[in-house]
């Protein structure tokens, strides 16, 4: 399958570092687009989403400057977070508020565009859920990637009411802690019953892909001063995907995305 047409659906979202008077454009949706921009040479990269009036023109000049087309619903808020850094460059969130975000349902012309992708590119989080929900249902002929974000800290019974949905996305991706050895058999467990492909970040130690009963893995590349980690997994599912959809390799498509990430949380800024 040849996939020329990108598009990702969801969040753009206002970062706000504690150390930084002014917010930077943000939210994974938004991060992943900006990635794949470098990422997909010569593909038509599209973001589709929801956000404040008075916040278009930061988002818009930051998407112009790569060249993503972008089809945006005006609600009564952008959403916005709050980013602490501690030492090691780990990024904390904080006082996330949705903005008017859980109250869009894509337009006519935002779901002919999502209608025709090739590849689909979705967001779930517990704060988005109910907007998920709508999303994961819009009508596609693309092959449907779902981003869970990361679920390190979440008890098994809150991460299997998020996966609920699963069976719908050929392509799942999640965020985890290194240590937390029951979520990641459960991930597992569950990949061998899924017909499409399971990627698992693991932060410093790599990453991992499940298919048909078959494990890849590739470990991190050492960095030796991380700044910042916000938006490393959106790095890395750009990469990831853009290397997996040119050539097929898991092998590949892990390292591309683990050098991505290596490079990305070198510097400020998720994208």
């Amino acid at each position: 399958m040849e996939y020329n047409n990108i598009v990702a659906v969801g969040e753009c979202c206002l970062d706000n570092y504690a150390d930084e008077p002014a917010v930077r454009p943000g939210g994974i949706s938004f991060n992943f687009a900006m990635n794949a921009a470098n990422a997909f040479s010569g593909k038509n990269i599209h973001l589709i989403s929801a956000l404040g009036l008075r916040d278009e023109s930061l988002f818009v000049k930051k998407l112009d400057s790569r060249g993503v087309e972008h089809k945006f619903t005006i609600v009564r808020a952008t959403p916005s977070i709050g980013i602490h850094l501690d030492q090691k460059g780990e990024r904390e969130f904080y006082d996330y508020d949705p903005g008017g975000l859980l109250d869009w349902y894509p337009s006519e012309s935002q779901r002919s565009i999502i209608k025709e992708a090739d590849l689909l590119i979705l967001t779930r989080y517990e704060a988005i859920s109910s907007l998920f929900k709508r999303l994961i249902k819009v009508p596609t002929k693309a092959t449907r990637v779902v981003d869970f974000a990361d679920i390190s800290g979440k008890g098994l019974p809150e991460v299997k009411v998020m996966l609920e949905n699963h069976d719908l996305a050929d392509v799942c991706i999640f965020g985890l802690s290194p240590d937390e050895d029951d979520l990641r058999n459960y991930l597992q467990r569950l990949a061998n019953d899924h017909y499409g492909l399971f990627i698992i970040t693991l932060a410093h130690k790599g990453a991992i892909a499940l298919l048909e009963g078959k494990t890849w893995y590739q470990p991190a590349f050492p960095v030796a001063n991380v700044v910042d980690t916000t938006g490393a997994g959106d790095c890395f599912a750009a990469y990831f995907l853009s290397r997996w959809c040119s050539t097929g390799s898991i092998a590949e498509a892990l390292e591309a995305g683990c050098f991505a990430a290596s490079e990305i949380i070198q510097k400020r800024g998720a994208n």
